[in-house]
């Protein structure tokens, strides 16, 4: 009995209209331009240049005090003394000392000798108070690229 009080009930169900599907929207074709792939742009192998090297003292010995200073750049004292003249390069840290000499009077004073002492007065490292004294570290000519 129940059996039937239900089949009306799927009768009706089964003759229920189905459900209408909306049908896909379809796009117009639009004529699009074939785009060329793009070759990937490679930067060419950049390396960086070494840093340059430091300054070598030996560089100063047999100059003049003209060339000496295109060189380093002004002294903080310079003194003369018969055919002797000495320069001082002053940092806060180190005092570079070149001292020149004239062979006779008529010569040109050339430095023979440098000296690198902390401030208070004890031998230093040559080199390394060069590069101090100088401006990043490198000779004032930047044209030249000799030690």
């Amino acid at each position: 009995m129940r059996l039937l009080r239900i089949l009306p009930l799927l009768l009706v169900a089964a003759c229920a209209a189905p459900m209408q599907q909306q049908p896909a929207t379809v796009q117009p074709a639009t004529e699009q331009t074939p785009v060329e792939p793009v070759p990937a742009v490679t930067a060419p192998a950049h390396k960086p240049s070494p840093p340059p090297a430091a300054p070598k003292p030996e560089r100063l010995s047999g100059l003049n005090p003209k060339q000496v200073q295109a060189l380093v750049g002004e002294p903080s004292l310079v003194r003369r003394d018969g055919t002797v003249q000495i320069m001082l390069f002053e940092t806060a840290n180190c005092v570079l000392e070149i001292v020149f000499y004239e062979a006779n009077p008529d010569a040109h004073f050339i430095a023979n000798h440098l000296n690198a002492r902390n401030r208070s007065g004890a031998d230093t490292d040559l080199q390394a108070c060069l590069v101090n004294l100088l401006p990043n570290g490198q000779w004032l000519d930047a044209s030249s690229t000799a030690g």
